[in-house]
């Protein structure tokens, strides 16, 4: 029996048939580019994926290691070497047992330098890519949607709510070196405490959470807080740059910081320092304690260092002959 369906009816439903799928790509596929972006977002980022963790056996002198890898910390101090690319997973045990307080600091400040480094490098590399974009929209007067991509990307990172360059500026920016290594001194007692051995807490950082932290032995009744573990000293430093970065209490820090906007070098001094009243509970005793410890110590010294170039950082910097 032959079709009573006409040729224009299958024509028709055809069109119909590629004009819904349009439609559905026209309206879905934004809303889904839009929903997997948010959600790729909300996942941690950390830079450990960028870095190789230097295997250390038990027991291993990491003085000597170091040593070994051509780590001069006077050399880098004086301005005259740049830091080994060489990251821990934790603090050394040995410095629980050194006696020598010189050779302790020393030996902290060697293991936290390459991750506070590392994540600076990160941020600054970010920020760059956000001044080209900020440029282009004040030549151009718009973003392009790889760009608005981007930009809503790391406002969900630095926890904005809305869209606000100006103030993703603010928060995109690294944390001087020094400033890192006093707080971290002070929290840990110079990589000595329970918290930074066992659990890489290098900031003092809380949490709400007993499963995601270590329980302070001290602990009053009722009380819910945990000091946040990390599984390793970058992802320490990075949460300790985003809290610094997004918090509310910390809004005085960055405005004072962004004074250095147009400078190589964020200046460490009393202003930026005091800005940093609420990051412990001892109040102006520990704006004192920082003070102290940076002069003491002569940490500011650190605030211009930088990592040794890898071989394909290198080979993108050499000339093509």
């Amino acid at each position: 029996m032959a079709s009573n369906i006409r040729p224009g009816s299958k024509f028709f439903g055809k069109n119909v048939f590629i004009a819904i799928l349009l439609l559905i790509t026209i309206i879905f596929l934004p809303v889904f580019i839009s929903f997997y972006t948010v959600t790729q977002s909300q996942k941690s980022f950390s830079t450990v994926s960028l870095v190789s963790h230097l295997k250390v056996a038990e027991g291993e002198n990491i003085t000597k290691t170091f040593a070994a890898y051509g780590y001069n910390l006077a050399k880098i101090k004086r301005g005259e070497a740049d830091v080994p690319n060489l990251f821990l997973e934790q603090l050394p045990r040995e410095l629980t047992t050194l006696n020598n307080n010189k050779t302790k600091k020393d030996l902290f400040i060697s293991s936290l330098l390459p991750p506070i480094l590392k994540v600076n490098e990160y941020i600054r590399y970010e920020r760059k890519r956000l001044l080209k974009i900020i440029k282009s929209i004040e030549t151009n007067g718009d973003a392009s949607l790889d760009e608005l991509f981007w930009l809503r990307r790391k406002m969900l990172r630095y926890r904005m709510e809305e869209f606000n360059i100006d103030e993703l500026h603010s928060r995109m920016n690294i944390i001087p070196v020094s400033l890192a290594l006093t707080q971290s001194a002070i929290e840990t007692g110079w990589g000595t405490s329970r918290f930074a051995q066992d659990g890489n807490a290098l900031f003092g950082q809380w949490t709400w959470n007993d499963a995601s932290g270590i329980v302070p032995l001290g602990r009053e009744v009722g009380a819910t807080h945990s000091i946040k573990r990390f599984n390793d000293l970058i992802s320490a430093v990075e949460g300790y740059s985003l809290n610094l970065n997004t918090h509310s209490a910390y809004q005085d820090f960055r405005t004072e910081r962004a004074k250095f906007s147009r400078n190589k070098i964020i200046v460490v001094d009393k202003d930026l320092l005091f800005t940093l009243l609420y990051y412990s509970e001892l109040g102006f005793a520990y704006i004192d304690s920082l003070t102290n410890i940076i002069g003491a110590n002569n940490l500011r010294s650190f605030d211009n260092v930088k990592l040794q170039k890898t071989a394909y950082q290198k080979l993108k910097l050499s000339p093509i002959p």
